[in-house]
């Protein structure tokens, strides 16, 4: 696809560097290599899948935000991969309803395409019925939620009752969990993200109170590098009825209180005050005092406790 509107070529030519950077350090650390299959597939989206081959947890999903941040050109970098693939608009910043690339989210959300048979499950969303959209799976992968045909494990529903949350919003940041309130987003900081996603879980559990079928509810995202779509959707699953294409799935299957608590995370930092920088001769006095105070301990060590209290397998050192 030729780029078009305002964001300038160098914009791209500078993403790409990061790209070609990423790929040597890729090769050097002997990722293996990624086939770029998936209509949605980008060079960068192949990148973060092959760096991270699950994000499925606290520990996975904030290593991704922190590669896209320090390594791969940041917010900008992922919005130049998307204007050039042909998924967002240069102009307006707003995911494209076209036939190709293909959207579905995005179109659904739109109203370029309705699926008729949802509006009466649309109003179980009550006061979130306008900003957001259920949606349905196609009828064959319903039918095939239980299946363990090889054929099916991948693109079945993946519990008895499975529907998705969209976004009626087209603006390009809520494509993914992956950028959520992430730096360089215009009109989007890291608090006003915080509030998105509550409230994304809030219409989410209202739909499943007002239907009354559902008992214990599952709400995960596919964070970019592992999402076969653009465009946002949220997994909604019927968690005493699973099937095997979940578990066939879950390495991509994060949790969306996962995305929750890492930005509640960042938004806590960003409220925090600026570190004060001080002579190295005082700084040596305050550690002496500090070290005396607690027999050891530092305030980073004290943070770490809090942040990790468990820290005794794979996850717990990551994180």
């Amino acid at each position: 696809h030729s780029l078009k509107g305002s964001r300038s070529s160098c914009a791209i030519a500078s993403s790409s560097e990061v790209v070609m950077d990423a790929r040597r350090k890729s090769t050097q650390d002997d990722y293996a290599p990624v086939e770029l299959r998936e209509l949605a597939a980008t060079s960068l989206k192949a990148l973060i899948r092959a760096r991270l081959p699950q994000i499925n947890d606290v520990a996975d999903y904030r290593q991704a935000r922190r590669l896209v941040k320090r390594e791969l050109g940041g917010v900008n970098a992922i919005l130049d991969e998307l204007i050039y693939a042909g998924f967002v608009d240069a102009q307006t910043g707003h995911l494209t309803t076209n036939e190709k690339p293909f959207n579905i989210f995005a179109q659904l959300g739109q109203k370029t395409k309705i699926q008729a048979d949802m509006e009466h499950e649309q109003q179980c969303l009550g006061k979130y019925k306008d900003k957001f959209l259920v949606c349905c799976n196609l009828l064959q992968n319903d039918l095939h939620w239980d299946s363990t045909d090889e054929k099916w494990l991948k693109k079945a529903s993946m519990s008895k009752q499975h529907r998705f949350l969209t976004t009626k919003d087209p603006s390009w940041h809520w494509f993914n969990a992956l950028v959520f309130g992430m730096e360089g987003i215009k009109d989007c900081d890291i608090h006003a993200a915080v509030q998105e996603v509550k409230e994304m879980k809030e219409a989410a559990l209202q739909y499943t109170k007002a239907m009354g079928s559902w008992s214990e509810v599952g709400l995960f995202v596919n964070v970019f590098g592992h999402n076969n779509v653009n465009s946002l959707f949220i997994h909604i699953l019927d968690m005493e009825h699973l099937g095997p294409s979940y578990q066939e799935q879950s390495h991509k299957n994060c949790p969306l209180d996962v995305v929750l608590k890492v930005l509640q995370e960042e938004a806590e930092q960003a409220s925090s005050p600026k570190a004060v920088v001080v002579s190295s001769g005082r700084k040596s006095r305050l550690r002496r005092q500090l070290t005396a105070c607690l027999e050891g301990a530092t305030s980073l060590k004290e943070e770490l406790i809090s942040r990790v209290p468990v820290c005794q397998d794979a996850s717990g050192f990551r994180e």
